[in-house]
């Protein structure tokens, strides 16, 4: 019997119907979870696999984890047509080479190959996701084949490049990824985003820092989903409780300072499309640092000079197209707008995202925020929302608001 899902806090893919396509690759396995994940994100989810997918996974796994049979092999009833009428998307992961160039080649001799080609043909999205060795990875047919499907109109979903393989990617992302897709597509395509993410330390010495709370979440969610609908993301980012996403480029900065270089480096460097600001650098930072522990046994006070530290925001180099800034306070309501209103005049941002941090359950290390948006031309509460939905609403600003 299929095991009961239990769906997240936000289902985005609610109603979605997902075919979820599976070949022999040895890293099939990844897919039962994938397979959960989107069901707990509100899809429902009908698997087909290829013949040898077989020999590496069960076709009673497969139901179990979705609650329907595999489909394997084409009897002469329009498994294909059924299958293609019914989904909203197809997601074949992992992908081979070899049924990617099958598909592209228009050799369907399995019934995933063609009811890929058929749901092609019927106008719906069918994502790839690669794995296999670097080296096929790197080859002309490889590159020739997702150029070739690619133009079919297929989204191609890059592997994780680590130790001489093109792996499956990290599932928060893949998930990230294939529901963007589904929901929102590549409308970011050739697009460039800076975003920044986490928290910044400054030091008292070796072992004691001046720091906050924030997780880095807001951040991670903003980078993601601009790199999932198509954008080159370069992400600047500090402390954080879970990793940065696979499919960005990634700088590491420990002190506010190092922020504030990095991102004036970028900005000289790149032309952004858009900018997010989501990071919560830390804002003052002692005179002076100790090179060594300061001893409690014998500091019976310790009296610390704060003096502020530099804005990473007033560091950009060149202007993106569109800024989005976060101002994380402790009030509500009008004050909560006009704290917002004077701080958007003073990053001449396109958006602020004003929050209070004070609302129980959400803010600093919280998965929702307590916000509103507020634009040059008005002001819109979002109030509870999860981040989720949130870097969803940003990255629309951003779309929306960038020159075709």
């Amino acid at each position: 019997m299929p095991e009961e899902i239990k769906p997240r806090e936000v289902t985005p893919l609610r109603e979605k119907k997902i075919v979820l396509g599976l070949t022999a690759s040895s890293a099939v396995y990844r897919s039962i979870d994938l397979a959960r994940e989107l069901m707990r994100l509100g899809a429902s989810v009908r698997a087909v696999m290829t013949k040898a997918s077989t020999r590496l996974i069960g076709p009673d796994l497969v139901y179990w984890a979705t609650g329907w049979e595999p489909f394997i092999e084409s009897t002469g009833r329009t498994e294909h047509i059924d299958l293609a009428k019914w989904g909203d998307a197809m997601v074949v992961a992992p992908a081979t080479l070899n049924t990617m160039g099958k598909i592209a080649s228009g050799v369907l001799d399995e019934l995933l190959h063609l009811t890929a080609a058929t749901m092609m043909g019927d106008g719906k999205r069918v994502v790839f996701v690669p794995a296999m060795n670097l080296r096929l990875y790197n080859s002309p047919q490889y590159k020739r084949v997702e150029e070739t499907l690619r133009s079919y109109g297929a989204v191609i979903i890059r592997p994780m490049i680590e130790e001489g393989k093109a792996k499956y990617p990290p599932l928060p992302d893949l998930v990230h990824c294939v529901e963007a897709t589904v929901n929102r597509g590549a409308d970011l395509e050739g697009r460039r985003v800076l975003v920044t993410a986490g928290a910044t330390v400054q030091r008292i010495d070796p072992v004691r820092v001046i720091t906050n709370p924030s997780s880095g979440l807001m951040g991670v969610l903003v980078a993601r989903e601009a790199a999932c609908r198509g954008a080159v993301v370069d992400l600047v980012y500090g402390r954080m409780s879970l990793p940065p996403p696979y499919n960005v480029n990634k700088y590491y900065a420990e002190e506010t300072s190092d922020m504030a270089s990095i991102v004036k480096e970028l900005t000289a460097t790149h032309v952004y499309d858009a900018a997010v600001f989501a990071a919560a650098p830390a804002d003052y930072k002692p005179v002076e640092t100790s090179p060594t522990k300061i001893p409690t046994s014998k500091t019976e006070r310790l009296t610390l000079t704060l003096v502020p530290t530099e804005k990473v925001i007033a560091s950009v180099t060149k202007r993106p197209k569109v800024v989005v800034a976060f101002a994380a306070e402790t009030s509500s309501g009008r004050e909560l707008v006009e704290r917002g209103t004077a701080k958007l005049a003073e990053y001449q941002a396109d958006l602020m995202v004003a929050h209070n941090v004070l609302t129980r359950g959400a803010g600093f290390s919280e998965s929702y925020l307590d916000s509103v948006l507020i634009t040059p031309s008005g002001v819109r509460e979002l109030g509870f929302m999860h981040k989720l939905e949130l870097a969803r609403y940003i990255v629309d600003f951003v779309s929306g608001n960038l020159p075709k």
